[in-house]
């Protein structure tokens, strides 16, 4: 049997292996009604996540308060405190990922999780749905700007052990694309995820995945 064409598949989290879409659409529509802001349909945060929690609410503060650090600290303080109760009301893998996961550390490959959000927040997450099919989580810290900057990229890699040249990033939006390719990786656009194909395209993913099940054609498993 042929070896696997990655030796460590590294994913994004939110809209890749998990759809956490309606409880972080909830958590900040719940901010927003709290103080009587306008809040946003579901299918608008598709385009609101991807850069981490700090970036999301900023997103949803009205033009008038933009530059007002007191209102900007407060919201987000009440949005972790949300999302934390609810972080699970609506979550749940997407289809096939759970098998797709398995198959791959089957193969060999060494898995990890690299993603924008809360490091507090992921690692429970991860931990709930995929229990230890995952090496490394690294969520969002104060010790690294947020993905697509490298070197929170570049730390994982080191702390896996891997090599670059054999190790595939898989995310479903171009902050995604970005991050793998800041880091000298090959990317996997997860269209199955939040953004879809044209944005991944655009972004210059090197392969598409429509289904999680085409990540074992891509990684040669």
């Amino acid at each position: 049997m042929a070896e696997p064409a990655f030796t460590h598949i590294i994913f994004d989290l939110d809209g890749t292996i998990l759809d956490t879409l309606e409880d972080l659409a909830l958590a900040c529509n719940h901010v927003c009604e709290a103080r009587g802001w306008p809040t946003f349909p579901l299918d608008a945060y598709r385009f609101k996540v991807g850069n981490g929690m700090r970036k999301l609410v900023e997103r949803i503060i009205p033009a008038e308060y933009y530059g007002d650090g007191a209102v900007y600290e407060q919201a987000l303080a009440e949005f972790r405190t949300r999302y934390a109760a609810h972080k699970e009301d609506h979550t749940t893998p997407y289809p096939d990922i759970i098998a797709v996961l398995d198959a791959l550390r089957a193969a060999g490959i060494e898995l990890a999780v690299l993603t924008n959000k809360d490091h507090d927040a992921a690692c429970p997450l991860v931990e709930r749905y995929f229990g230890d099919r995952f090496a490394l989580v690294q969520g969002a810290t104060a010790a690294f700007p947020p993905k697509p900057a490298a070197p929170v990229t570049l730390h994982v890699i080191e702390a896996l052990g891997a090599d670059p040249a054999t190790t595939l990033f898989v995310g479903d939006s171009d902050v995604d694309v970005e991050t793998g390719h800041n880091a000298g990786l090959r990317v996997a656009g997860a269209v199955w995820g939040f953004r879809g194909a044209a944005q991944l395209e655009a972004a210059g993913a090197d392969y598409l995945a429509r289904t999680p099940r085409d990540l074992l054609a891509i990684a040669g498993v």
